[in-house]
């Protein structure tokens, strides 16, 4: 047999290295996706104009509004044809600028606001917000030097702002107020924007605290282990029965249950439903736990297993005069450790990931789980991408943590249950 060089060994590691990467595309996309502030994967929005003097007056007055004046004035700012807005300052006594409507704002994502201003020299600049409960506040942000068009950045810092919730800005404010003494003072501003910050884990913030995350990954992880721990009890209790009992008809009864494994979930749903209404369960988590602690596919898997086990050891624990009890929990249980440890990870992330169940028989906020979780991010017309991979990027860490800490036996069981012994 040819040995390989080592330019055949160069080659299987870049594509082996090939193979990973591709392998783990998917999980870069996730999290890169879930540190962007806006916008998705192949769209990433660092920055937002709040107001485009450009557009339709008509049209701007439902997205701002003056302050201190009654109107504004469009107006150009440079000979390239920008547009900006006019407000006129008739006292030094109050503040003067404009308003832009936000809507619903998390401004927690937001690294600064930057303007293009012009306004009389010795004039005060200021910055204000105001959220969806009427809550309002400003800063002072700095002096204006000169007469001149300047392009200020306002680094954005939402613990000055007290009295409002960042989390929900309906208005952002840029204001004046001129020297004192002053009257009749001409302010001009252009190319309002905010620029977001990037990475940021604000997403996991939001999703684990304004979106009940934390709820639904207690519902999931509490169905799951219930699930988990009945599949490992009752299915091995199943297939004992099978494999080492001998009585009339099981054969028939072993095909019959893996008949079942055939009938699609879509078919079973209704009379399931209709079975968890008339016992008062629906949106409960016995709804969720009872109909999935045994499984078809739980029973012929350590049924399979539980076969290759030496029969002497059923045989030697008899003649020590142990029941069947005994054998089933001090022998068959602990030699089945690994083909356990397969089917209960098999089940948790089955039962993890399972969306179309949970969405039946649950109705209320409080017993979603992980998955119906997620898909509320998929809107009608849309889908909130970063925060929905920050969500999946949560959701995916239990999973994860209980592969790291079976894998051994996972390794172990697949390598017993691919070699007779």
């Amino acid at each position: 047999m040819k040995k390989k060089t080592g330019v055949q060994r160069i080659w299987i590691f870049v594509l082996l290295m090939v193979l990973l990467v591709i392998s783990l595309m998917p999980l870069f996309m996730m999290i890169f996706t879930s540190i962007i502030p806006q916008g998705d994967l192949f769209h990433l929005i660092k920055e937002n104009t709040l107001i485009e003097f450009e557009s339709n007056p008509v049209f701007l007055k439902t997205k701002m509004r003056a302050v201190g004046a009654r109107t504004f004035e469009i107006v150009p700012v440079d000979s390239e044809a920008n547009k900006g807005v006019k407000v006129i300052a008739a006292n030094s006594e109050a503040d003067y600028g404009i308003t832009a409507f936000t809507g619903n704002k998390d401004t927690n994502l937001v690294k600064y606001v930057s303007l293009l201003i012009k306004a009389p020299a010795g004039s005060t600049l200021f910055l204000g917000l105001k959220d969806i409960n009427d809550n309002e506040d400003q800063i002072e942000i700095q002096k204006i030097e000169n007469n001149e068009f300047n392009q200020i950045t306002i680094p954005y810092e939402p613990d000055k702002f007290e009295k409002v919730e960042t989390e929900h800005i309906s208005q952002i404010k840029v204001l004046v107020r001129i020297p004192e003494g002053m009257e009749n003072g001409e302010i001009i501003m252009d190319d309002i924007k905010t620029k977001l910050k990037f990475p940021t884990f604000a997403n996991f913030i939001d999703v684990w605290q304004e979106q009940d995350f934390a709820r639904y990954i207690f519902n999931s992880g509490f169905v799951s282990v219930c699930v988990v721990l009945g599949n490992l009890i009752f299915c091995t209790m199943v297939a004992y029965a099978f494999a080492r009992k001998q009585f009339r008809g099981k054969e028939f009864l072993f095909m019959l249950v893996l008949s079942t494994m055939m009938i699609p979930p879509q078919v079973t749903i209704i009379p399931v439903f209709m079975l968890m209404k008339s016992f008062g369960w629906i949106d409960t988590y016995m709804a969720l736990i009872i109909p999935s602690l045994v499984t078809p596919f739980g029973i012929f898997f350590m049924r399979q297993y539980i076969e290759q086990l030496p029969h002497a050891l059923d045989e030697a624990a008899y003649v020590d005069g142990a029941n069947d009890f005994q054998i089933f929990t001090r022998i068959i249980m602990p030699l089945s450790s690994p083909a356990m440890a397969v089917l209960g990870i098999n089940t948790f992330i089955s039962v993890w990931n399972d969306l179309f169940y949970p969405l039946v028989m649950t109705n209320s906020k409080g017993m979603r789980t992980v998955q119906v979780g997620l898909a509320m991010f998929q809107k009608l017309n849309q889908t909130d991408w970063p925060r929905m991979m920050a969500a999946s990027s949560i959701a995916g860490i239990p999973v994860i943590i209980i592969f790291l800490i079976f894998q051994r036996q996972i390794i172990a069981g697949l390598v017993e249950g691919g070699v007779k012994g």
